[in-house]
C-alpha cells in the first residue's frame, strides 16, 4: 500500500514536471538562458556592457511592435503592414522635426498617422470582409510607396539633439528605449488581464458567433484592436527615429517577421484566442538574442536566417500540435 502511494506521488511529481516544462514561458526561459550562457563563456565580447546594451536597444523596438502584433493575434488577424507603419511613423516624427516644429508635436502626429493606418485596416477587415492578411498586405504595399514618395527616396535628417540622446541614454544602466518597451509591455498585460476591451480580444479570437453570443460588438473591438496596435507602432516608429537620428526609405522593413515570430514564440496562437504579452517579451529576447549570439561566434548571416526561419517554422508546428491535442 506503501508502495503504491510512493509510486503515486512520483507519477504526479513527474506530470507537473511535465507540465511546467510545457508552458511556453518556462521553456523560453530555459532556451535564453542556455544561449546567454553559451554566448557568455565561449565568446569575448558577449558580456560587454555594449553588447548587451544594444540587445536590450534592438529588443526593445521590435518587442514593442510585438506587444502589438500579439494584440491582433489574440483576435484571429495578422498584421502584415506594421513595419510600413513604424516605417511612415519614423518619417513623419523625422520630417515634421527637420521642418521647425517641436518634438512633442512631432512625436503626436506620428503616433496619429499610425492609428490612422490602424483603423485603415480595420475598414479594410470588417466592413469589406476582406482576410486580415490581405488587408495589410495592401496597406504595407501603400505605405511602402507613399514613402518613397514623401522622402523622394532620400533620409530625413535634422532631429533635435534632446530627441535623439534621450534614446542613446540609460537609467539606472538600462537603455531608455528598454525602460519604454517594458513599460508599454505591463499596460498591455494589465488591458489584456483586467480591462473589459482586452478580455473582448481573446472571445473575438475564439470565433465572431462567440463573440455575438457574448454580446461583443465585432466592429468596435476590431477597431479598438488595430487602432491601438497602430498607436505601438506610431511609438515604436519615434522610438526607431529616436535611435537611429534619421527616417531611411527603408525604416521598419523585415520587421513584420520578427514581431510575428515574436508573438507565435511566446505562445500566441495564429488561429486567435490565445497570447500572452509575458511570452512575446520573451521572444522577442530570443529572437534577438539568436542574431547576438550567432554574430559573435562568428556564423554567417545568410546561415543566420535560415536558422531563425527554422526556430520560426518550429514554433508554427508546435503551434499545431497545442491545438491538435487540445481538440
Amino acid at each position: 500500500m506503501a508502495s503504491n502511494t510512493k509510486n503515486l506521488a512520483e507519477q504526479r511529481r513527474s506530470a507537473n514536471m511535465k507540465t511546467l516544462l510545457m508552458r511556453t514561458e518556462i521553456s523560453m526561459v530555459l532556451i535564453i538562458g542556455v544561449l546567454f550562457f553559451a554566448a557568455a563563456f565561449g565568446t569575448k565580447n558577449f558580456l560587454t556592457a555594449y553588447n548587451l546594451t544594444n540587445i536590450l536597444k534592438q529588443s526593445a523596438i521590435i518587442g514593442v511592435i510585438a506587444v502589438a502584433e500579439t494584440y491582433i493575434i489574440i483576435t484571429g488577424g495578422i498584421d502584415i503592414s506594421c513595419g510600413a507603419i513604424v516605417g511612415m511613423s519614423t518619417l513623419m516624427v523625422a520630417s515634421c522635426q527637420s521642418s521647425g516644429i517641436g518634438i512633442f508635436p512631432s512625436m503626436i502626429v506620428a503616433m496619429v498617422v499610425a492609428i490612422i493606418c490602424g483603423v485603415f485596416n480595420a475598414v479594410l477587415v470588417h466592413e469589406f470582409n476582406v482576410t486580415a492578411f490581405v488587408a495589410t498586405l495592401g496597406t504595407q504595399t501603400i505605405l511602402r510607396g507613399l514613402i518613397k514618395v514623401i522622402s523622394n527616396g532620400g533620409t530625413v535628417s535634422g532631429l533635435h539633439k534632446s530627441f535623439t540622446s534621450f534614446a542613446s541614454g540609460s537609467t539606472l544602466f538600462v537603455p531608455n528605449l528598454a525602460i519604454i518597451w517594458l513599460g508599454i509591455a505591463v499596460i498591455c498585460f494589465l488591458i489584456l488581464r483586467y480591462v473589459v476591451f482586452g478580455r473582448n480580444l481573446f472571445v473575438l479570437g475564439s470565433g465572431k458567433e462567440v463573440a455575438k453570443l457574448n454580446g461583443i460588438s465585432i466592429r468596435k473591438t476590431t477597431y479598438m484592436a488595430y487602432a491601438f496596435a497602430g498607436l505601438l507602432y506610431g511609438i515604436a516608429g519615434i522610438m526607431l527615429a529616436a535611435r537611429i537620428n534619421s527616417a531611411v526609405p527603408t525604416a521598419g522593413e523585415g520587421y513584420e517577421t520578427n514581431a510575428i515570430a515574436a508573438s507565435v514564440l511566446g505562445g500566441a496562437s495564429l488561429a486567435g484566442g490565445s497570447g500572452s504579452i509575458m511570452g512575446t517579451v520573451l521572444g522577442t529576447l530570443l529572437i534577438i538574442l539568436i542574431d547576438n549570439v550567432g554574430t559573435q561566434f562568428g556564423i554567417d548571416t545568410f546561415i543566420m536566417q535560415v536558422i531563425t526561419g527554422c526556430v520560426i517554422v518550429i514554433a508554427i508546428i508546435v503551434d499545431q500540435l497545442k491545438k491538435r491535442s487540445s481538440r
